[in-house]
């Protein structure tokens, strides 16, 4: 009787997770010879770094096509109005030459697009998003609304990258096994679990989560490990950025917190004394009462290792990230 009810627990389970696969909505493997789409759902791009895009992306054998609002301006600093970014992200979604869109940089105005997308179109015509720091809440979003896996990268060609997060980030985008550990192990700021913690994992700029938090397009974060890193903020702003998100709930059920690169402005731009950044973060582990762990090189530098927004995750007993499954439809 106990093995039998073991077994139909462990059917139970499988069914359940892959009832939660099937959930998971991804675009397919990018292939040399495809095409991707560039887009400008935030700010405008620098003409010298679309270029730089271009070539690079050309020189590996894509093809490129560039959305038509990327040089526009908008209130100085959005890349078209509103109406203009939605129909070229729309667009891109749902032309079958485009197998893979990368957004060409962050700044500001995700946020003023996600009550007007098309949620269900999107969900439609899954495909791979690469995009990073404002592009964040657009990646939250689309999980939240779509269920749509999503890469945390900023693209690639602007700057030169370590060989090895290069190649990390393109097996991300064209393999369909578990791409495995991410890097180094971690370094804890309290106590793990002694099997480790499995989780979805989730990531972007703590900045971009903060300001969600409270609307009808933040998810509810049981059962994720959630990765954050900021740029340009300093201790106390971060301190009030994660103390909001502990208010509000949003850390309840989480099964881990990873920390990765906290960027803080120089000592002349200091308003105020701050600890360092360990100090500040220890405390944080401190208040929040989840598995908290830092030294991923994952934000706002050159040592950026991808992540993909939504697949299953774990941190084993030996502090390592480890990717579960493809970020790309294994199909």
């Amino acid at each position: 009787m106990v093995a039998r009810a073991q077994r139909s627990g462990a059917a139970d389970a499988v069914r359940r997770e892959s009832a939660r696969a099937e959930q998971l909505r991804r675009g397919r493997p990018l292939r040399r010879g495809d095409v991707i789409g560039l887009v400008a759902p935030a700010s405008p791009v620098e003409s010298g770094q679309l270029e730089s895009i271009v070539r690079y992306l050309e020189r590996l054998g894509y093809r490129v096509e560039v959305s038509a609002n990327a040089h526009s301006t908008y209130l100085g600093y959005l890349a078209g109005t509103d109406t203009q970014r939605l129909a070229e992200l729309h667009s891109f979604f749902t032309d079958p030459r485009i197998a893979a869109i990368f957004c060409l940089r962050g700044g500001f105005g995700s946020m003023r697009l996600l009550a007007q997308l098309d949620y269900r179109l999107i969900a439609q015509h899954p495909k791979v998003l690469v995009g990073f720091s404002d592009i964040t809440a657009l990646q939250i979003a689309l999980w939240q609304r779509s269920r749509l896996v999503t890469i945390s990268a900023p693209p690639p060609g602007t700057e030169l990258i370590p060989p090895d997060r290069e190649a990390w980030f393109w097996q991300l985008l064209t393999s369909a096994k578990p791409p495995g550990a991410v890097g180094e192990p971690l370094q804890p700021l309290s106590p793990m679990p002694s099997g480790g913690v499995q989780g979805t994992l989730l990531c972007g700029t703590l900045s971009l989560w903060s300001a969600l938090c409270g609307t009808p397009f933040f998810p509810k974060l049981e059962g994720s490990i959630l990765v954050l890193e900021d740029v340009g903020e300093a201790a106390y702003r971060l301190d009030r950025m994660m103390t909001q998100l502990l208010l509000a709930g949003a850390f309840t059920g989480v099964a881990a917190l990873v920390f990765g690169e906290f960027t803080l402005p120089s000592s002349a731009e200091q308003r105020l004394p701050q600890p360092s950044l360990q100090t500040l973060l220890r405390d944080f582990a401190d208040r929040v009462r989840v598995p908290c762990l830092f030294g991923l090189p994952y934000g706002h530098v050159r040592h950026h290792w991808a992540l993909p927004f939504g697949i299953p995750a774990r941190l084993n007993r030996q502090g390592y990230l480890v990717l579960e499954e493809a970020a790309v439809h294994p199909g």
